[in-house]
């Protein structure tokens, strides 16, 4: 029981901080995340897909070290959280509730 407590207690705090710094989160994203190929590597970084893997379904137009730099870059920025494999990482945020998805279309039709 009190278990559920703290749990109910830790999503009511994420939904307050994510509403408090919603603004601050959209700009770090808009700036990480600044093209389509970006984005799709933060969306694939679902903690499941290795940096090779992920390189894969690009059809290698990004190579695995690129995006393990990457990783390692967003881990510092706190846009990716270490998985329970060594060396994968999943993205802390859902673009589409930043409504990020569509910052490279808004960008390229200005």
């Amino acid at each position: 029981m009190a278990n559920d407590k703290l749990e109910s207690l830790f999503e009511e705090f994420l939904l307050m901080y994510k509403v408090v710094n919603r603004k601050k989160i959209i700009d770090i994203l808009r700036e990480e995340l600044n093209t389509e190929q970006l984005i799709e590597i933060y969306q694939m970084s679902n903690g499941e897909r290795s940096t090779r893997e992920v390189s894969a379904i690009l059809k290698n137009k990004c190579s695995h070290t690129k995006i393990a730099n990457l990783w390692s870059k967003w881990a510092l920025l706190g846009l990716v959280i270490p998985a329970t494999r060594k060396g994968r990482y999943k993205a802390a945020f859902d673009l589409d509730e930043y409504g990020i998805s569509s910052v490279v279309e808004e960008e390229e039709g200005a």
